[in-house]
């Protein structure tokens, strides 16, 4: 006769191999978070070398947040600020960050809210004068008071332009809502990359800016009255021109 496995016996097998499963699944999961922050951080460095490059070309400007005039009208497929440093990068995925798998590449304006990855929004700014499409006010590194402090992208809500998002712009006044804010995506954190051209992630709560601190230097900066976004735990510098270097 062969012996065969009692009932007992594939029980214990079956609770053993649940054991294993509720152990290993977990840690699976942080493996691809994981993975995911890594890639991303990995496509926001490109990115950002990619826009040091284009600067480089252009007498150290930085690359417009669009072309188009939301003042007068766009017509919705006026370029947005991705064309601009594309030549230096050539790959439409490196514009999007691995977490967000539903984000798109988005050229114009009016695919604008799907991106993923957001230029800092107070590092270019509205077109003057009187908001009517003009010149646009446009910084060049020498402005910038702080490079290895200073914002250039970081990871941004992303949706339907309709309804209100702006992806391809990120700023830390909020997180995870439309218009201008972060996304804590990343395992309750977001990837930034700076002006020297590192990367880096963060907890969010470390980096959303303070608008209820006290008040301590004179802002002179393109965006008066944004200092408090300088206000943040991990002292990195949102508002680029502005000449207060604040800790928190």
């Amino acid at each position: 006769m062969r012996r065969a496995f009692t009932l007992i016996e594939l029980l214990v097998v079956i609770a053993i191999i649940a054991i294993l499963a509720a152990i290993l699944f977990p840690v699976f999961a942080q493996a691809k978070a994981s993975a995911k922050k890594t890639a991303c951080i990995s496509n926001m460095k490109q990115l950002t070398l990619g826009a040091l490059a284009y600067m480089s070309q252009v007498d150290d400007y930085v690359f417009l947040r669009y072309e188009a005039c939301p003042s007068t009208g766009p017509l919705g497929n006026e370029p947005m600020w991705n064309g601009s440093i594309y030549p230096y990068v050539k790959n439409q995925q490196v514009y999007l960050d691995p977490g967000a798998p539903n984000s798109k590449y988005a050229p114009t304006w009016a695919t604008r809210g799907e991106m993923s990855i957001g230029q800092n929004a107070t590092i270019t700014g509205w077109y003057y004068p009187n908001n009517a499409c003009g010149d646009m006010i446009v910084l060049t590194m020498s402005q910038m008071q702080v490079p290895v402090k200073n914002v250039m992208f970081a990871i941004s809500p992303f949706g339907p332009t309709a309804t209100g998002y702006r992806g391809y712009l990120a700023r830390n006044d909020a997180l995870n809502t439309t218009g201008l804010a972060l996304s804590d995506r990343h395992t309750a954190g977001t990837p930034h990359s700076f002006f020297d051209g590192h990367a880096k992630w963060y907890r969010a709560v470390q980096v959303l800016g303070k608008p209820n601190a006290t008040y301590q230097c004179e802002d002179t900066s393109l965006y008066t009255g944004l200092w408090w976004l300088d206000k943040n735990d991990a002292q990195i510098k949102w508002n680029v021109t502005d000449p207060c270097i604040q800790d928190p």
